[in-house]
């Protein structure tokens, strides 16, 4: 096997890998718990509530979904392909599709329920809870973007990248729409799928 699609093989199963520690200590033997970290962390939100915030993470937490991160991937993948290489347009597609199908199908094996502690502020997905698929796909989608940035401007847009996505997995949790483990565990896993893609992409473009 070549060593760039070993090493991706590698960090992906690490992602998965980080799923598979964090299902446990959610749901073990078909019943899911509430950790403690999870019912502190979603009544101190709960607490802080308002309408202000409501409104304002409610529109936020869209940065996370695919109807705002497919177009966004496309664009920037056309982008690339005229500024660079075929291989550094794909980084970022590739980067969202490792990360929303290990989401996706982490959530049919673990089948976490969504939180019931506080009101949602949201009409909550019917989907399951655990990972967070818009914690994991804003992060890929981000993080892959910033791998594309020259080093003259990387600072400032890596620090708005963070911000952003700091705001949507706040809001998955502000919203009562996921635990936070749900989002800790995906947001790392997310991080393995983007050096995942990058291996078969722009890693293998500077060498090719």
């Amino acid at each position: 096997m070549p060593r760039h699609i070993a090493g991706a093989a590698a960090w992906f199963a690490g992602s998965a890998g980080i799923l598979m520690i964090g299902a446990p200590l959610v749901c073990t033997g078909g019943k899911c718990s509430v950790p403690w970290f999870d019912t502190v962390v979603l009544g101190m939100l709960n607490d802080w509530k308002s309408s202000e915030l409501d409104t304002f993470l409610a529109a936020i937490t869209w940065l996370g979904s695919l109807w705002v991160l497919v177009p966004l991937a496309v664009f920037t993948a056309w982008k690339e392909y005229w500024r660079s290489s075929w291989r550094a347009c794909l980084f970022v597609p590739l980067s969202l599709l490792l990360a929303s199908s290990l989401a996706h199908i982490t959530k049919i094996i673990v089948e976490r329920p969504r939180p019931e502690l506080y009101p949602a502020s949201i009409p909550l997905p019917v989907d399951w809870s655990f990972p967070s698929a818009h914690a994991m796909q804003v992060t890929s989608v981000l993080l892959a973007m910033v791998f594309l940035q020259g080093t003259g401007s990387l600072f400032a847009k890596a620090l708005g990248a963070a911000v952003l996505v700091l705001l949507v997995m706040a809001s998955r949790a502000y919203l009562q729409a996921h635990f936070p483990t749900d989002i800790v565990f995906g947001l790392f896993a997310a991080i393995g799928c983007v050096i995942a893609a990058q291996k078969l992409t722009i890693e293998q473009r500077k060498v090719s």
